[in-house]
């Protein structure tokens, strides 16, 4: 019997923050941080707009099907948003882009 076979994707998701910028680089450190101590995500990566307050946080996830990836990712960036001490009261992530990954032969 063949198992349930895991699909790898690429999810981007654009976060705003909502705090004052004067601490903001410091900020996305300690994300970038957060995120590279979680366990169920691959490759995290962050790009910043410190003038607009903007981060887009890119992971590979691994799930059974494609609909999982945006919910899996989101919870990913919103435990490391709160690892950091940030809150998310009825946030529920901006999926930017998702794609499948293919591994060559």
């Amino acid at each position: 019997m063949l198992g349930v076979v895991e699909v790898r994707i690429i999810v981007v998701q654009r976060i705003l923050y909502c705090g004052p910028l004067d601490d903001f680089d410091e900020q996305t450190d300690q994300l970038m941080d957060a995120l590279m101590d979680l366990h169920d995500i691959t490759d995290p990566d962050i790009a910043v707009s410190l003038t607009e307050g903007i981060i887009d946080v890119s992971m590979i996830v691994e799930v059974d099907a494609f609909d999982e990836a945006a919910n899996k990712s989101r919870s990913a960036v919103r435990s490391a948003i709160h690892a950091i001490g940030g809150w998310t009261p009825g946030w529920d992530g901006q999926v930017r882009e998702a794609k499948v990954l293919t591994d060559a032969c």
